[in-house]
């Protein structure tokens, strides 16, 4: 045997030993090997990896090309991972030769080499598949964000209805936040009804995988109120094409529905109004055909509704009036200025004469295009005939009709009359010719009638007008109804006066409301007692008229026992009629000239004027305390109710107002810390106080 034969090694050693190469060299992974913090082995492809030689590593730390953010987390995994049963992965970023980073999977454990303990490590590049992590989270962070800020809900349900997800437009329209709505099935925010209407639709959708599209459902917010939505639901399908869910979009329609409600209620309040009002109303399109007439049109002109949409306005207009016509349109169409009160000849579908007044305005479409013209009618042939006698026999009482909207009257000196407008005839209930020639006083109370004759007197004798001073009007049917009126001579050519014209008009409505706004300023609204307010005023004029005839008067404060007990056991509203009812009762008890007034709450006060004798208001706190001797139905409630009174007299006990509402509240308290249920005068609390 040669001494080269010799230093051969056995074959099978040899073919193991290059298996283990070519292992390291192709399995993907590098290996190195760390031995007091350096590395005493690198594997070709972690050179390959990394860009560095051996001698770029070997022998140096082997955390100096770790990424600077990353050094103390690979030092504790490492730890961590060495100290284990069983070694773990873990991620970091690594610094190659060039500069670029990488990210690394890496594992170690730990084993002896060459006689020392040392750290054998497997190193693997997972740039790529971070890369890849990365984008599908850009990605999805898109889309969510996008989900998240659309205006649309979006949601996904699994197959038993529940909500797997919910975006914030969503968990808006429903009122829930998400935490609440994931997990929570659809039919907790819809009532039975809706819910079986929902089933129908999303169970086709499973069995064949067709879109639900705007389907228009009812839900209940969670603060109860109801909302509208429009949704559009799709399948969710796994990898393996079974559906696993449903997607869908949501807009809230609820406002859009809430408009066209009320835009349906507007269109059918104005058509009712234009149906039912007394002008006629039309609309025609740009050649002069008619598209829309209401019942007063139809009226004026002697056509049906049938008739008339589709006829052009020529046919019943002569020749010369549809020139005029086709003008005036043609201006309004040019100028987008409305014509008013304009006065057309026509001709009736029974072959008469007739003339209306009309107004007309241009149509445009929603994107401002004139596509027709609408008018207001108003039948006004026999006021021409009217004007045109009028004309004939008196030119200024056109000029009066055409311009005056209020009351225009003429009376000559007798108190008949002789003239009045529309306005007065329409005010009063009587027609033009039963008005002409009566005499005013006919109209009048009897107690007015000496007074209106001195204001006509006044402006006959003085030739100066009369303004604005009022005058009651008897309706036909006894109604009275108020006008102010104002009166002016009427003067002849030489200066004298021989009658008299006026204008007035209706001040029924006003009165009332200001009557209606003092009785409101001045009575209390639960009782319909005086205020404090009117109260005060009265007691005021008592005082005043008592120290003029040296009398007396008394002021009783009454506070109900135990009221607060009806309130909080039968609660406010049978305190509030437990208070009408003692209110009525009292009333009923007092003398005419007395007043009760609430003054708040369980507190009344009552004022008696012109007493002769303190006995007086004895008798009358008796009666008060008798009449709660009878229980009070309130509500199918049988309430049983006492009263404590307090009494104080003037002059007796004081001179001033406010001493006396002082003294009678003294006197009340006093009864109310002394078993309730009863009266005291002020003067004995006094006298008590003096013992």
């Amino acid at each position: 045997m040669s001494v080269t034969a010799a230093k051969k090694k056995p074959s099978k050693q040899i073919d193991l030993f290059d298996l283990a190469k070519n292992i390291i060299s192709n399995i993907g992974v590098g290996i190195y090997i760390v031995q007091r913090g350096k590395f005493v082995y690198i594997s070709p492809l972690y050179s390959k990896f990394t860009g560095y030689s051996d001698p770029e590593l070997l022998d140096k730390n082997s955390l100096d090309r770790v990424h600077p953010d990353d050094k103390a987390m690979v030092r504790e995994k490492a730890v961590k991972s060495l100290k284990g049963k069983y070694p773990e992965s873990y991620e970091y970023r690594y610094i190659r030769k060039n500069g670029d980073t990488m990210w690394i999977l890496e594992m170690i454990t730990s084993i002896t080499y060459k006689g020392h303990r040392a750290t054998l490590g497997s190193f693997m590049d997972i740039t790529e598949r971070k890369r890849i992590e990365e984008t599908l989270l850009r990605s999805e962070e898109k889309y969510r964000s996008i989900l998240e800020s659309i205006r649309e809900g979006y949601f996904e349900l699994d197959l038993d209805g529940n909500y797997t997800f919910a975006n914030e437009a969503n968990c808006r329209y429903l009122g829930y936040t998400k935490e609440e709505l994931i997990g929570m099935n659809y039919r907790r925010h819809m009532d039975e009804e809706t819910a079986k209407k929902l089933y129908k639709p999303y169970l086709e959708l499973y069995r064949t995988g067709k879109p639900i599209d705007a389907l228009e459902l009812e839900s209940i917010r969670k603060d109860g109120t109801k909302a509208i939505h429009e949704t559009s639901v799709s399948l969710i399908r796994n990898s393996k094409g079974n559906p696993v869910g449903f997607r869908g979009v949501s807009r809230d329609v609820t406002e859009r529905k809430n408009m066209e409600e009320a835009l349906r209620q507007s269109v059918e309040k104005y058509r009712n109004i234009l149906e039912n009002m007394q002008e006629g109303y039309f609309e025609i399109d740009l050649t002069g055909t008619f598209t829309f007439v209401n019942d007063a049109e139809c009226r004026n002109i002697g056509y049906s509704r049938e008739e008339l949409i589709g006829m052009n306005h020529r046919q019943f207009q002569d020749e010369k009036t549809a020139k005029n016509m086709r003008r005036i349109f043609t201006n309004v169409y040019l100028t987008s200025q409305p014509v008013k009160l304009l006065d057309i000849e026509i001709i009736r579908k029974n072959g008469t004469k007739g003339f209306n007044e009309i107004s007309i305005s241009l149509i445009r479409d929603n994107e401002g295009t004139p596509i027709g013209f609408r008018g207001i009618s108003r039948d006004v042939t026999e006021r021409r005939q009217m004007e045109e006698t009028i004309r004939q026999s008196e030119e200024k009482y056109r000029t009066i009709i055409d311009e005056m909207d209020e009351w225009y009257f003429e009376i000559d000196l007798t108190g008949n009359i002789v003239f009045i407008n529309d306005a007065v005839a329409r005010s009063v209930g009587y027609s033009l010719k039963q008005l002409i020639g009566i005499n005013y006083r006919s109209f009048i109370k009897k107690d007015q009638a000496g007074e209106l004759y001195k204001i006509f007197r006044q402006v006959y004798e003085t030739g100066e007008p009369t303004k604005s001073f009022p005058y009651e009007f008897i309706r036909p049917d006894g109604t009275i109804t108020l006008f102010e009126l104002s009166i002016f001579p009427k003067l002849d050519g030489e200066g004298k006066v021989f009658g008299f014209r006026g204008i007035g008009h209706d001040i029924t409505e006003r009165k009332r409301t200001e009557q209606q706004l003092n009785y409101i300023a001045t009575h209390d609204p639960l009782t319909g007692l005086p205020n404090r307010i009117l109260f005060m005023d009265r007691l005021k004029m008592a005082l005043a008229q008592a120290k003029r005839n040296g009398q007396k008067l008394a002021a009783m404060m009454l506070d109900l026992d135990h009221f607060k007990n009806v309130n909080d056991t039968l609660g406010h509203m049978v305190g509030d009629q437990l208070l009408k009812e003692i209110s009525l009762r009292l009333t009923g008890r007092l003398r005419q000239n007395d007043t009760i007034s609430r003054l708040g709450g369980d507190e009344f006060i009552i004022l008696l004027p012109a007493i002769e004798r303190v006995e007086d208001s004895i008798e009358v706190a008796e009666i008060i305390l008798s009449s709660f001797q009878q229980p009070f139905t309130c509500d199918d409630n049988k309430i049983t109710s006492s009263v404590s009174i307090g009494i104080a007299i003037y002059p007796d006990d004081c001179e001033d107002i406010d001493s006396l509402l002082k003294n009678a509240d003294m006197a009340m308290y006093y009864v109310k810390a002394h078993g309730r249920n009863g009266y005291h005068f002020f003067a004995n609390i006094k006298s008590y106080q003096s013992n």
